[in-house]
């Protein structure tokens, strides 16, 4: 300490201490810090290498035998093409429908209902080369016969003029409608939209 600096200490009775310097992190948490940051980093870019170079692109629903696609799509076009004939509904939600007019579309949806049975018995019977695609194929009906049922509880209640609008079972956290759609329609589907499931039977799509 300089006399300077000692006369001041004298004159104001304090004493003059340096600042304490900051202390380094100690040795073994930087290393445990860079270990943590390489494993991360070594993760992220081992999930994008399987991404880009090993992630299968086939979607659950995807057939592999190509030629179930080519014989199902004219099934669903012929049936579609049935459905279309049936008498016209489509004239909107009719809040207050007398009972004649309630009975008339229990008739056209059981008639629509039967066309698609038909239907997807056809293209369930289509064979195809492997397992994979057998259980697919068979996950695929199972749903689609769940459409069905919800078809047929909606016009048992239509005939007790009980003129409630039609629900669907939930599978999976949505309508099954849905699940029928991934398979037929979906990105990595079928690519044979005319098999995907009709209306929702409100009154304004057609049954």
């Amino acid at each position: 300490m300089t006399r300077r600096e000692t006369a001041m200490t004298e004159a104001t009775g304090t004493e003059t201490r340096p600042e304490p310097e900051a202390l380094p992190m100690a040795p073994k948490y930087n290393w445990l810090v860079r270990i943590v940051l390489t494993l991360v980093c070594a993760t992220l870019v081992a999930m994008w290498v399987f991404y880009f170079f090993f992630a299968s692109d086939t979607g659950v629903y995807e057939i592999q035998d190509s030629s179930w696609r080519q014989q199902a799509s004219p099934i669903c076009v012929a049936a579609q093409a049935e459905r279309a004939e049936l008498a016209d509904i489509e004239g909107g939600y009719i809040s207050n429908p007398t009972p004649e007019q309630i009975l008339q579309r229990a008739d056209v949806v059981d008639q629509a209902t039967d066309i698609i049975e038909r239907m997807l018995n056809d293209i369930g019977a289509i064979p195809v080369d492997n397992d994979d695609d057998r259980l697919r194929l068979a996950t695929f009906e199972e749903n689609y016969r769940i459409v069905i049922a919800d078809r047929r509880r909606y016009t048992a209640r239509l005939r007790q003029l009980n003129d409630e609008r039609y629900n669907e079972t939930v599978v999976g956290g949505g309508p099954v409608s849905n699940v029928v759609f991934d398979f037929t329609a979906g990105v990595k589907g079928n690519d044979v939209p005319e098999c995907s499931p009709p209306g929702d039977l409100t009154g304004a799509t057609r049954p």
